[in-house]
C-alpha cells in the first residue's frame, strides 16, 4: 500500500480522463484520479507486482579455462565438463595437426584429398560408423537438436531417460555412394552423363532428418584449362560457388549441381547458365556445395582461383583466419572455447542459423543478402533480428537496474549473470534513484557510457594504436592493470558489442582493422600489421630488400615494453636460439604476423569473440565485410 499526492492543489480531475504519473518505489506508474477526489486530496493505491518472468539470484557466471590456464577470471574446468567436451577437443586438435603438417597450397592439398577419395570409391564398403554427441542444455526427452557429422547436418531426437549434458551414440543414415571427402575445400560437380545415385531411405531410429529445402539445379560448362579434380569459381544467382571438376570431365563439357532456394519459390526452376567470378586479385567468400558451408578462395589477377604453389609464407598471398571451437563451461550460462589461427582457405562457417534444433535463417536468405548495398544489408539484418531472433516481450525480458556512480561494476554483475538466451531478450534500463522511463534514450546512454569507460586507456584494457590514436588495440599487458578479472572485462565487452549490434545501438570504441576481421572470420594478411604499428610494419617489410639479412643480427624474438619494463618474447619455440637468415626470412615474417595479430593477445581476444558470439550468430555476419561491420557499430 502506497500513499501518494494526486496532482497540484488547483488540479481538477475527471474520472477516466485526467491522469498523473507518480513514483512508486523504483517504478513510474500512472494513476487515474477518481471522480470523488479533488486536487489536494490523498489517495491510496495498490501497485501490482512487476511482471518478471524469473528473478536471477545466481550471481555472475564464472569463466571456464579450456586449456588449463588460470587467472584473470578463469577457473579450471571440472573433470565432468572436460569429459563432455572430449570429442570436440579431439576433433579440434586433429584439424590443427592436419593444417600444421600440410602444405599451405590449397590446390595441392585438394588434389591429394581427391585422389584419396577416388581410391576409397574402389574399396569395399565399411561397417557403419557410430558417433558420440552431447545433448545440449535445455533439451529434454522427445525434443530435437541439430548435429553435424562429416559435413552432414541432421536432427537427433533425444531418447527417453536421457538428459541434457549426457552423451548419446548415433548412427548417421547410410548413403549408397561414398560421401565426399570433407577435407576438400571445394564442392564436387556431377557429370551429366553420370547422375548422382539417390540416398537410401533407411534412417536410424534416433535420427529425424530436416525437411529438405527446395533445390535448384544448375549446370555449367567447365572453363578452359580446368583439369579433373581441379576447382573453379562461378556465380550462381548472385552467390559465389566453388565447384570441383569431376574425374573424367574435360573443359567444354557440362557439369551440374544443386543449391537450396528460398521456400517461397514453389515453382520448378529450370537449369540456368552461370556467370564466372569477376573478382580479381583478392579473397572471395564462396559456398562449398558438399556441406553448404561458406569458405574462402583466393582469386588471381585473371579472376580465376589462384592455384599458385605457395609452400612457404608469402606477404601478398598468404592469409589466415581465426579458428574458434566452442566448449561447454562449468556454468551452462557461459561457454568457453579454444582459439587459434588457420589457413584462410581451409576455414569454414555455417551458412544457416539454428535455434533449438530448428533452422530459423536459411542459406538462400543469407546468400541473397550478401551482394546488397550497405544500407540494404543493415535493414535486412535488423529485420531478421526483430522477426526471427529477438525474444518477444511477453516471453521474457530483462530489467537492468544500475547505479550511475558504480555503472561499470553493476553492469558487469548484471550482464555476466545472464544466459545466452537472455542476450536475445529485450532489455530495459533504469538508473537507481533517477526518474525516467526507458523508451530508448536510457538504452543509448548506457551503451555510450559503458563503452566509453571500458575503452578508456586509463582503464588499462585497451591502448591507442601507434598509427591512429582513435583506433584502439587490446593491451597485451591488461593483466597487470586488472590481474584478477581482466578477462571478465573482455567477455563482458564482447557481449555488450554483440548486444549493441543486435539492438541497433552504437558503441563508443573504434578498434583496429584486424579485430573486426577476427569477428567476421575474415582473412588476416601481412598488410594488417601496418595499422597497429606502421613503423614496425615498414621495418619488417624492408628486410625483403636486403641482400643479406644476417647483417641485422636478429633472431626469432620480439622485445616489448610492459609498463616501462622491456621483456623479450620468443616468436617461436626456442626463438632466441634461431638466427634470422635469408633462408628462414618467410618464417620470421609469418611468426611476427601470428604473434602481433593473434598470440600476443589470444586470451583477451578469445573472450571478446566468445562474448560477441553469445549474441550474434556467426553465419549472420557473413553478409558484412570488415569495413561495413565497423560502420554499423560506430
Amino acid at each position: 500500500m502506497l500513499t501518494v499526492r494526486s496532482g497540484k492543489s488547483n488540479l481538477l480531475c475527471y474520472v477516466h480522463i485526467v491522469q498523473t504519473q507518480v513514483i512508486a518505489g523504483s517504478r513510474t506508474v500512472r494513476v487515474r484520479c477518481p471522480s470523488e477526489s479533488r486536487g489536494g486530496h490523498y489517495l491510496q493505491i495498490t501497485v501490482p507486482p512487476e511482471p518478471i518472468a524469473r528473478q536471477n539470484v545466481q550471481g555472475m557466471a564464472v569463466l571456464t579455462s579450456a586449456t588449463g590456464e588460470e587467472g584473470g577470471g578463469l577457473v579450471p574446468m571440472r573433470p565432468s565438463v572436460a569429459a563432455e567436451n572430449e570429442s570436440v577437443v579431439q576433433s579440434y586438435h586433429e584439424q590443427s595437426s592436419l593444417q600444421s603438417s600440410g602444405n599451405s597450397n590449397n590446390n595441392a592439398a585438394g588434389e591429394r584429398a581427391a585422389e584419396t577419395s577416388q581410391q576409397q570409391q574402389h574399396q569395399q564398403p565399411q561397417q557403419p560408423t557410430t558417433y558420440m554427441v552431447t545433448v545440449p542444455q535445455g533439451i529434454s526427452a522427445g525434443q530435437q537438436f541439430a548435429v553435424e557429422v562429416e559435413g552432414q547436418r541432421m536432427m537427433v531426437t533425444c531418447p527417453a531417460n536421457v538428459q541434457a549434458g549426457m552423451n548419446l551414440r548415433i548412427l548417421p543414415p547410410q548413403q549408397s555412394t561414398p560421401p565426399l571427402n570433407n577435407s576438400l575445400s571445394t564442392a564436387t560437380g556431377t557429370s551429366l552423363d553420370r547422375p548422382p545415385s539417390e540416398q537410401e531411405s533407411s534412417r536410424s531410429s534416433s535420427i529425424i532428418s530436416n525437411s529438405p529445402p527446395l533445390m535448384q539445379m544448375f549446370e555449367v560448362v567447365v572453363p578452359p584449362g580446368v583439369q579433373p579434380n581441379q576447382s573453379f569459381n562461378l556465380l550462381a544467382n548472385g552467390q559465389r560457388v566453388l565447384v570441383t571438376c569431376p574425374p573424367g570431365i574435360l573443359p567444354g563439357q557440362k557439369v551440374r549441381f544443386q543449391l537450396p532456394i528460398s521456400n517461397d519459390k514453389t515453382k520448378d526452376t529450370p537449369a540456368v547458365q552461370l556467370e564466372y567470378e569477376s573478382i580479381k586479385d583478392g579473397w572471395a567468400r564462396t559456398i562449398r556445395v558438399t556441406d553448404m558451408k561458406f569458405v574462402w578462395v583466393r582469386m588471381n589477377e585473371d579472376g580465376e582461383i589462384d592455384t599458385k604453389s605457395v609452400s612457404r609464407f608469402d606477404i601478398k598471398h598468404s592469409a589466415y583466419t581465426k579458428r574458434l571451437a566452442f566448449l561447454e563451461g562449468n556454468d551452462s550460462r557461459m561457454r568457453t572455447g579454444m582459439l587459434s589461427f588457420g589457413i584462410a582457405n581451409e576455414s569454414s562457417v555455417d551458412s544457416s542459423v539454428h535455434r533449438d534444433g530448428k533452422e530459423v535463417i536459411g542459406y538462400s536468405e543469407i546468400a541473397a543478402a550478401q551482394p546488397l548495398s550497405f544500407d540494404e544489408k543493415t535493414a535486412w539484418f535488423q529485420d531478421i533480428i526483430r522477426e526471427r531472433l529477438r525474444i518477444k516481450w511477453g516471453d521474457g525480458h530483462i530489467r537492468l537496474l544500475v547505479r550511475r556512480k558504480h555503472l561499470l561494476h553493476d553492469s558487469i554483475e548484471a550482464v555476466m549473470s545472464l544466459s545466452r538466451t537472455d542476450m536475445s531478450k529485450i532489455w530495459r534500463f533504469e538508473f537507481m534513484n533517477e526518474v525516467g522511463v526507458d523508451a530508448g534514450g536510457l538504452q543509448r546512454e548506457w551503451f555510450q557510457l559503458i563503452t566509453e569507460e571500458i575503452f578508456n586507456p586509463d582503464m588499462g584494457l585497451w591502448l591507442p594504436s601507434a598509427t591512429n590514436q582513435m583506433a584502439m588495440r587490446i593491451n597485451p599487458s591488461s593483466e597487470m592493470a586488472c590481474p584478477e578479472d581482466h578477462l571478465i572485462y573482455f567477455r563482458f565487452l564482447g557481449r555488450v558489442m554483440g548486444k549493441a549490434l543486435f539492438d541497433g545501438q552504437l558503441v563508443a570504441g573504434h578498434m583496429v582493422r584486424h579485430l573486426y576481421k577476427h569477428l567476421l572470420g575474415w582473412p588476416v594478411m601481412f598488410e594488417d600489421l601496418e595499422l597497429p604499428d606502421e613503423d614496425y610494419y615498414k621495418s619488417l617489410k624492408s628486410l625483403l630488400e636486403l641482400d643479406n639479412v644476417e647483417d641485422m643480427c636478429l633472431d626469432f624474438t620480439f622485445t616489448e615494453n610492459a609498463l616501462g619494463e622491456n621483456r623479450v618474447v620468443d616468436l617461436i619455440e626456442g626463438g632466441s636460439d634461431v638466427t634470422l637468415t635469408n633462408d628462414n626470412l618467410p618464417e620470421y615474417l609469418e611468426a611476427n604476423l601470428m604473434y602481433h595479430l593473434m598470440d600476443r593477445v589470444k586470451p583477451q581476444l578469445k573472450e571478446l569473440l566468445l562474448g560477441f558470439y553469445d549474441v550474434i550468430p556467426e553465419p549472420l555476419l557473413t553478409i558484412f565485410d570488415f569495413q561495413e561491420l565497423e560502420l554499423v557499430s560506430l
